[in-house]
């Protein structure tokens, strides 16, 4: 019974996404029983039950004879509230970038009746699961949202797909997720990963080594965009590695007990990291560990914080204004309250600030 079920919802899932990305158009006419039969190998009942399905949701209708085709999804009323509360989800509070953001939100909403309740998930997709639905039952005029794992689509999918279905004034905050029509402010972290790249190849290196979060999309991109411009540059490269971490392994991964870091080292002369506190913990790791910074190893962090200046040696990083984006979401988001037709979104461009932990190799 386990595998008739996990058959179903293959078919189904794939169906639905399909038209909710828009592969399927309204009024297009779906594969029929007997395509769905040979599509995915089932049988003739397990598509008829996928169909059926469809149907009720209400993406679908059946035509006697003729087949199913995606139905013209109605236009919802727009999202009414009397509320001045506004919703922050933050990852984690005490963290350099969300509390630049929250003093960016708190300065935007000054003097406009609007108070900000902030709740934290601590990178866990289940607890902001908990309070999303915990917002839906509140009267929240609008929603300010770090996603959590964003790097991962299917997490919580089925809460922005009510947040959007519902036009209830949301925004994301630092991530951004594919496939879903909410508005986010962010940092262009593809350019970044390009500017950290060109500038080590510029500097010299041929070989590097990537640092980055698996469960944000920042730092897929991040390294996306560094990969880029490798890939396209002229410079013959020697050795290029990638060490993914997630959120929990953030302190153990720079342990000295864990030897990837160090294995990697003895390889490359240049670390392009996730953020500043990667970087600096790198630096520790390495400095421990009898290496020279930029001497022997160069680093380069994202997010311009103030542990750049703390730094024994000052970390060039690639700057981004996580106030003037929490400004700016929050001014976007009393926009889209007000007229739920504005777009929301913005991209800003980071920029390298150079600093003493990049050597140039002659």
């Amino acid at each position: 019974m386990g595998t008739i079920n996990k058959k179903f919802e293959y078919i189904y899932d794939d169906l639905r996404i399909r038209i909710e990305n828009g592969t399927f158009l309204p009024d297009d006419k779906l594969p029929s029983e007997s395509e769905l039969i040979v599509q995915y190998g089932v049988s003739r009942y397990m598509a008829r039950k996928a169909l059926e399905q469809l149907e009720t949701d209400g993406l679908i209708c059946k035509h006697q004879g003729k087949g199913c085709f995606v139905r013209t999804p109605s236009v919802p009323m727009p999202y009414a509230s009397r509320s001045r509360q506004i919703l922050l989800i933050a990852s984690r509070a005490e963290h350099f970038y969300f509390l630049k953001s929250i003093n960016g939100i708190e300065q935007a909403l000054q003097d406009t009746g609007y108070t900000l309740t902030i709740k934290l998930s601590n990178y866990n997709p289940k607890a902001e699961a908990v309070l999303l639905k915990e917002a839906f039952q509140n009267d929240y005029a609008g929603i300010l949202l770090f996603p959590s794992d964003s790097a991962h689509i299917h997490t919580n999918q089925f809460l922005y797909r009510y947040i959007e279905a519902n036009r209830i004034p949301c925004i994301f905050m630092g991530n951004k997720i594919p496939f879903i029509n909410i508005p986010s402010v962010i940092t262009d972290d593809y350019i970044g990963g390009k500017i950290a790249a060109e500038y080590l190849l510029q500097k010299g290196h041929t070989s590097f080594v990537s640092i980055m979060n698996s469960e944000e999309y920042s730092g897929c991109m991040r390294y996306a965009g560094f990969m880029e411009a490798l890939n396209y540059s002229s410079t013959p490269i020697t050795f290029e590695s990638v060490l993914w971490f997630e959120h929990h392994e953030k302190d153990s991964l720079f342990s000295p007990d864990r030897p990837e870091i160090l294995e990697l080292a003895k390889k490359t002369t240049s670390f392009f990291c996730f953020n500043d506190s990667a970087a600096v913990n790198l630096y520790d790791l390495l400095t421990r560990s009898g290496y020279r910074v930029p001497d022997d190893i160069s680093i380069i962090g994202f997010d311009d914080s103030y542990l750049c200046e703390t730094n024994p040696v000052k970390l060039t990083s690639l700057h981004q204004d996580p106030t003037h984006i929490g400004y700016t979401a929050a001014k976007n988001l009393l926009r889209l309250i007000d007229d739920p037709s504005f777009e929301g979104s913005m991209v800003f461009r980071p920029y390298l600030v150079e600093r003493d932990s990049v050597r140039c190799i002659e």
